[in-house]
Formats: C-alpha cells, structure tokens, sequence
C-alpha cells in the first residue's frame, strides 16, 4: 500500500515537484507540458494503466496528476479509483474535461477529484488551479505530520510526549490541586496478541482507547493517552476516594470482558498521588509502573498505590540493574576469598570464592544487596561465570610461580544450574588453564536441590562424573535435609552455625550439629562448619571430629592480593589459638548501624567488620529495642537522620535524655551536609558527622575517634 504521508515533510514542501498528465492525446499533452514545464518537471502517461504503474512505483516525487476522463486501457474514473483504494487521497487530482456538466463534476468530484480545467486550457487559470490544489495538499500533509507528533497513530489518542506535556501544563496551571497519575495495561497483552493476533489486538486496543475517552468525560481537568504498546496513563486532579476509582475500573473491567467472553482480560492500574512537586512525569510515570507490580503479584487485584518505602527499594535496586553490565566491564566485581582450615594439622586446606562490588562512587556494596537482585533477573549466572574464570586465573598463576595450590571452592548459582550445558562450560574452563578438575570445587545450595531435586540429581551426577568435587552448601536450612543426604551424592557438607538456635537451647543445638557432623562422617562425606567466630565453637567442633572450619575466628573473606601473601606465597603453620585475640570479634564491644537505605547498612558493614562487631537496624524504633536489650553492649552509634517513623533527630534526643544510653557517642551519617543541620545536630549532642557517598577510610578514623570517646566518657565514669 502506498501513502503519500510516507513522503518526507521537506520533499512535499520544498523539492521541485513532478506534474503527472495522463491523456491519450499527444496533442493535449504537448500543450500541458509547454504550460507548465517552467515550474514543475512533467512526467506523461498514456492512459490511466500506464499512470497508475508510475503512481505505484513511488519512485518519483508526483506532487499533482491532471487526467483525462476517456482514454482507452484504462479510463480517468479506473485511475481515480485505483488511487483512492490505495489511500493515496492527499494526491492533487485535477480532471481534464472538454465541456462543462454538473453531472459530468459530480461523479468526478465523487470518484475523488480536486478540481476540474476545461479545454482549450486556459494557461492562467491552469496555473493557479494547480497551485491552490498543491498548496491545499501541502496544507493537509502538514497538518497530518503535526498530528501525527501529537497522537498516537492507532487509536487517535494522544501520544507519550503530548499526553506528560499536558499532565505537566494541568500542574502548572492548577498548583493549589493535587494531582494523581494513573497507569493502566492490560494483563498478559503479549499473550493475548500471541492468541488471536496483532490485528485483533489492536481492536482491542482500541476499546481501551475508548473507554478511557469516555471516563475522560468525567474529569474536566483530564489529560489522557497512549504512551506504548498497551499501556494508557492519565493525569487528573486527586480527590482521595479509593471507591470513585474502584468504581471506574470496575466498570473498564466489565466493558473489557463483555468485549471477549471466551478470553479472561484483567486490567492493572498503578497509582502514584503526586506529592512530590519537583517530580517529573516521567518521575510520576516511573512510580506508577512501580506500583502497578502489586497488583500483578495478587490475582484478581486491579488496582495498586505507589508506596514511598517499597519505591525506595526499587529504585536502589534499578540503580544496581542499571550499573551492573557495566561494572562487569569496568572490572569493578573482585573475588576474596575466606580460608577453609582443617582442624587436625591447623593449615589451610581449601579457600571459597566470594564476590564483591567495588563501585567507583558508592564504594563497597555489599552482596546481601546486590546477589538477590542478579539472582532475580538472572544476571547471577555471568558474575557467576566471572568468578569461576578469574578462580582459575589465579590457580594457574600459583602454580606458574611454583607453589602447590589447596582447591577454591566456587559457588553455582540456581539459575548456573539450569544452564544446559553447565558441565561444559565448567569443564572447559579448567582444560584452557590446564588445572586439575579437583582444583575448582563446586558449591550448590540445598535449597536449589529442593526446589527442582530431579534436575539438579543428574546436574551433580554429571558434574561428579567430569571430576569435579561437589559441596553442598547451607545444609540444614531445609526441611528435608535427612531425606536429601538419602538422594543425593556430593562430596562435602558445609554447615553453617548461625542455623542453629543459641542462648537456652544451646546444648540442643551442639548435639544435633554434633550428630550431623557423625552421621556425614558415617556416609563417606567431609563437613566444613562456616560461620565460626569463637574459641569456644572452635573447641567443641574440634571434639565432633569435625575436620574442618571456616569463619571470621580464623580470617574473614579477603581480596586475592591479601590471600596470596599470606597463604600461597609463604609456607605458614597457623595456630588457631594465638590467633584469636587478633581475629576475634568481642561481641560485648558492638558498634549500632541506625539507617533505612539497605545498600547504606551493608556498605558500613562491610568497612567496620574487620574490626568491630557491627549490629544494623533499618529504625530508630528496632534500634531503641537492641539497646534496652544490649544496654552494655554497643559502645558506640552511627545514625542518619532521615528514618521512617521516628527520626534520626527525635532518636538522638531520646538517648540524650536516657541516663543509661547518654555516654554512647552517636555519629551522624547524611547527604546533607547544611551548617545548620550540622550545628542542630550538635545542640543533640552528636560527637561527629560522615558524609555521604561513604568512604572507608574516613569511616574507620571517625569510628575510631568515637571509639576512644567511649573510653574516655567510661574511665570518667
């Protein structure tokens, strides 16, 4: 199908145009062409067969066609005809007629013609009715395109930029009012398009459109339209009744599923109440879309209200997803490793592979922060595969150097499991860097067994039978853990202690850890316990015949650089014991984290841990619970002023009039940095301030200086 608005703007408006004339008279022709040929180029045509195939060719810029009525082939009505079923009505046609019948105009007009001359051609009047037609022409292709900037090609609405453009203006114009936005789409719309096709589809689309220029109707101060494929946003003043807009999608929802009884049709709509007068539209759109995930979550629920703490969330999460591809470029991802002692010859006998974000601008992120969000969109399996690789880097430079490597044990992923060919790929890798298979352990979750144990049963088996060495991690976080170590065939158990209850139940707790420990022992298996921190687990593990340990007793994860000085290039015979003092945490000394922002929690702990004993709470609230529990324990608090509930502030004047919390010293974190802030802070008795983005460094000298401000304020005491 051809369409002249498939022409650009500045070859309608500005190029030299072609005049088609169609006349089976080369006489006739000839005077035409002389007539006009100063102004347009003339392209001719015998009879309207011949015109219709230089018409439907397209290669030629045709601004008008002047056609006589009878010729033979094909007559003047045929061509008229044949233009207007291709959609090509915005073409000036101008008939050519030897006598002058209303008639003879009426049918012509009603075939689609624009004008009529009459022969013999006056040259004058020719002239200027080709001109007003072309002008008229460019008129309506013109009005056309602005239309086509402003509107939405399919259901006539106004499209994404028109519709936040107007939504902007209402806020403008109307700033006393408080405006909600509205998205809204059509659940499973893919599907749908995929089941009756994109013809019917658009039919659907089209009622939508309909039924939002009907409830339009409602809202004097409305702006409305179709921002992409099926979704339409509205913009309209907030009247704070949840059952005018319950009401109105119930009334969409019926609409829609009288429209196609054989076919469930659900429809979501997100709101965002704008009470953020800086924000954008496409702020305002973006939390929109936010809240409209909840209603996909919950079946039978058409309507979802954007929630500041949960789009908090998202967009720390969207920041992640946004910079992930790029941080694996930037080689920002680093590997630790943390140490796998054995317990009988007090030397390293293994190490795990861990991974860790070192971004440019907000530091060290922790995994507890960025790992749930690869493992949800699936990006896990490249960190994964980046992990495994630079594992084996290492490996072959140790032994490149001449030393004798203990094995890294890497973790796979749920979704590395589903990887078809996993085994392949794992068993590639080695054979490139020429490493013995028993080098790269493999780490696989008990909970990835539960989840599908048929598929990850043959996965291991296959692994197992390639060479590899399999652990299975977090053993005993599951509820049919007995029956898994039935099934399943892997090498190690690792057991994690934090698993196990403390306090009262403790001696529960040592004889089932103890009896897991023998009957692994029993089936031919290892077991490494992680998540050591005392002398005291250490002890009563060595007496389970449990061979092996990992934790922050021994050494906590460390970069490469730092495990390569001081457990591959240095032969070194580690008593555990005399390491205590200096990789002990005391858990009497603990350093309180008060913050909302996750990723601001997990980055303050990941600098202190090495150091200190580290507690984080998301709430002055949880916070205030910890120290009536812990009133000895923590030593010193760190606290952003900007918390859900009770603020930062009201928190600082609470434990200021507290006798029991007063001498802690508090340390503010903030991105605001104001004097005044700063010097109220202070009348709150604040000891110091950190400003955001964090930095390590600065950290472990402020928190140091608090530290010793504790000290002080007891030794006063």
């Amino acid at each position: 199908m051809i369409e002249i608005s498939d022409m650009h703007e500045s070859e309608i408006l500005e190029e030299r145009q072609s005049v088609l004339i169609v006349d089976d008279m080369l006489t006739n022709r000839a005077i035409l062409k002389k007539i006009l040929a100063d102004e347009y180029d003339i392209i001719e045509a015998e009879d309207g067969k011949e015109a219709w195939d230089i018409l439907s060719d397209g290669s030629r810029n045709i601004g008008a066609v002047l056609t006589d009525i009878v010729m033979p082939v094909m007559d003047g009505y045929g061509l008229l005809k044949k233009i207007q079923q291709a959609s090509m009505s915005e073409l000036p046609i101008i008939v050519m007629t030897g006598e002058h019948n209303v008639e003879y105009e009426k049918k012509a007009l009603d075939a689609g013609a624009w004008d009529f001359v009459t022969k013999p051609y006056d040259a004058t009047i020719l002239r200027s009715r080709l001109r007003n037609a072309m002008a008229r022409r460019q008129v309506s292709v013109y009005q056309k395109m602005r239309q086509m900037a402003t509107h939405d090609a399919l259901t006539g609405l106004h499209n994404r930029a028109r519709t936040f453009k107007e939504a902007m203006e209402l806020r403008e114009k109307y700033p006393e009012l408080t405006f909600a936005f509205y998205r809204v789409d059509i659940d499973n719309f893919k599907l749908y398009n995929t089941s009756f096709g994109e013809e019917e589809g658009d039919n659907l689309l089209c009622v939508l459109a309909d039924i939002f220029k009907e409830i339009s109707k409602m809202f004097p101060i409305c702006a409305f339209g179709r921002v992409g494929a099926d979704i339409f946003c509205a913009c309209v003043p907030y009247s704070g009744s949840a059952d005018r807009l319950q009401e109105l999608v119930g009334q969409s929802q019926k609409t829609l599923s009288e429209y196609r009884k054989n076919y469930l049709l659900e429809l979501s709509v997100g709101v965002y109440v704008i009470n953020d007068k800086d924000a954008t539209m496409e702020d305002c759109y973006v939390r929109a879309t936010m809240a409209v995930q909840g209603c996909k979550k919950v079946y039978g629920k058409h309507i979802a209200y954007y929630d500041e703490k949960e789009g908090k969330k998202a967009r720390e999460e969207l920041f992640i997803t946004n910079e992930m591809e790029a941080a694996l470029q930037n080689q920002e991802y680093r590997v630790y490793l943390q140490p796998k002692v054995n317990l009988e010859t007090n030397r390293v006998d293994g190490a795990e592979a861990l991974v860790r974000w070192q971004h440019p601008t907000k530091g060290l992120i922790s995994p507890g922060i960025f790992i749930p969000v690869f493992e949800r969109n699936g990006f896990i399996s490249k960190v994964d595969y980046f992990v495994w690789e630079r594992s084996c880097q290492y490996l072959r430079k140790w032994i490149d150097s001449g030393h004798d490597p203990v094995p890294i044990s890497v973790n796979i992923s749920r979704i590395s499991l589903y990887n078809p060919k996993l085994g392949e790929e794992l068993v590639e890798l080695v054979e490139r860097y020429q490493l013995e298979k028993s080098l790269l352990q493999l780490e696989i979750t008990e909970s990835a067994y539960m989840t599908n144990p048929e598929l990850m049963l043959n996965t291991i088996k296959k692994l197992r039978k390639a060479g590899f060495t399999i652990l299975m991690d977090d053993f005993g976080s599951g509820y049919s853990s007995l029956n898994t170590l039935k099934d399943i065939e892997v090498d190690i158990l690792k057991i994690d202690m934090k698993f196990l209850p403390v306090g009262e139940n403790v001696k529960k707790a040592e004889i089932i850890l103890a009896s897991m420990i023998k009957m692994a022992n029993w089936l031919g298996m290892s077991v490494v316990v992680e998540g050591v921190e005392t002398k005291e687990q250490r002890d009563f593990l060595e007496s389970t015949s449990c061979r092996y340990i990992q934790g922050y007793y021994f050494a906590r994860p460390m970069p490469m650089e730092e495990y390569e000085k001081e457990y591959v290039f240095c032969e070194k015979i580690f008593a555990l014991e005399s390491q205590n003092e200096e990789y002990e945490i005391d858990d009497d000394h603990v350093i309180l984290v008060v913050d909302e922002n996750e990723m601001d929690r997990g980055v303050l702990k990941s600098f202190l841990d090495d150091t200190y004993c580290v507690h984080t709470c998301s709430s002055a609230e949880e916070a205030l619970l910890y120290l009536k529990r812990n009133p000895d324990k923590v030593k010193l608090i760190l606290v952003d002023p900007i918390l859900q509930g009770m603020s930062g502030m009201d928190f600082l004047r609470y434990c200021q009039d507290d006798s029991v919390l007063s001498h802690i010293p508090q340390i503010m974190i903030t991105a605001n940095d104001n004097v005044e802030v700063q010097i109220n802070a202070f009348k709150q008795g604040v000891y110091d301030f950190i400003a955001k983005p964090l930095f390590k460094e600065v950290i472990l000298a402020r928190v140091s200086h608090g530290m010793n401000a504790y000290n002080s304020n007891s030794n006063v005491s």
